[in-house]
């Protein structure tokens, strides 16, 4: 059986403070407290404080004493700007292998759409019947995405080309630290939180693994070559990079991708091409988002840290 494998690395290197915010959150001054430039996390509950308190210790006492000393007690502690008690922070993760996987289907959805004319024209009226019959906001793309991805094979089944990808997670030098993180509107600064970030130089490696699709009689075919997954996420890359820069915002100067919380809508979608190809669409489906969300849903508003737009990373492939 001609089982045919297409092995990639991609290397991401964080080049701006890049949140994936799937560890919680904790209250700076319960179960978190901040002392010399660093904030630790505590378990207020753990065999180890307990033991110090005295017997039949109640919250105020665990805090107390926590507090005091909290790198003694501390399971994880990160370099930290001065945070106040009561401050809540969010917890950030390495970026999971199924985040890189939906980058790299919706570099490959741009891919197909740019090559192919009658295609383009298809999703984009997909996308307008689906706003025509008021379907749910995660659903306004499903369709049109379904003529990219889904093959009819034999006895009429259907299958999603990127089932064949598969993402693995093989590495990385992570530093996290403590960001403020303010949200901007145009100029001014709306809103301010803190959460634990990747720093920037912090270095991630994943796999990419590409099977070929087996056929009744013992080969394959192969689905989605080394080119295509190359060639989707440098159109990608430099559309949206160049997007960025054309609204007055940094953009590094490497093969350069957005990732995770603050990274915005079109990061995570083909909306910079429907604007391209229909600015009407484009205009209707902003207004649609806006009422089935119950808020403006737009780019004006932009997370940054340290000075910087949050999420830029740069890519390599290996």
């Amino acid at each position: 059986m001609d089982m045919a494998l297409l092995r990639l690395k991609v290397d991401i290197k964080v080049d701006t403070p890049l949140f994936v915010l799937g560890g919680g959150s904790a209250v700076v001054g319960l179960d978190a407290f901040y002392k010399e430039g660093r904030l630790y996390l505590v378990d207020i509950t753990s065999p180890k404080l307990m033991a110090t308190a005295t017997a039949g210790a109640g919250l105020e006492e665990l805090i107390k004493l926590a507090s005091s000393n909290p790198a003694e007690y501390a399971y994880r502690s990160f370099p930290s700007p001065q945070v106040q008690d009561k401050t809540e922070v969010k917890i950030g993760v390495v970026p999971p292998a199924s985040t890189i996987k939906g980058l790299l289907r919706t570099a490959y959805l741009w891919l197909a759409l740019t090559q192919n004319h009658k295609l383009a024209n298809d999703f984009l009226d997909t996308v307008a019947n689906a706003l025509n019959r008021g379907v749910h906001p995660k659903a306004v793309g499903s369709a049109g995405e379904a003529l990219v991805f889904r093959r009819e094979l034999e006895g009429g089944r259907r299958w999603d080309i990127f089932n064949s990808v598969v993402v693995r997670e093989k590495g990385a030098k992570a530093e996290f630290c403590v960001y403020k993180v303010d949200v901007y509107k145009r100029t001014s600064v709306m809103a301010t939180f803190y959460a634990v970030g990747l720093a920037p130089g912090s270095e991630l490696e994943y796999e990419v693994v590409v099977r070929s699709r087996p056929r009744e009689d013992g080969r394959s075919d192969a689905v989605l070559t080394e080119q295509d997954l190359k060639n989707a996420l440098r159109l990608f890359s430099e559309e949206l990079a160049a997007f960025e820069r054309a609204r007055g915002l940094y953009a590094p100067q490497c093969d350069a991708v957005r990732l995770g919380f603050g990274a915005g809508r079109r990061w995570k979608t083909v909306l910079s091409l429907i604007e391209k190809m229909r600015p009407y669409l484009f205009k209707r489906l902003e207004g649609y988002m806006s009422h089935r969300l119950g808020r403006i849903w737009d780019d004006i508003t932009v997370k940054m840290a340290e000075g910087k737009p949050v999420g830029w990373a740069c890519y390599e492939w290996k």
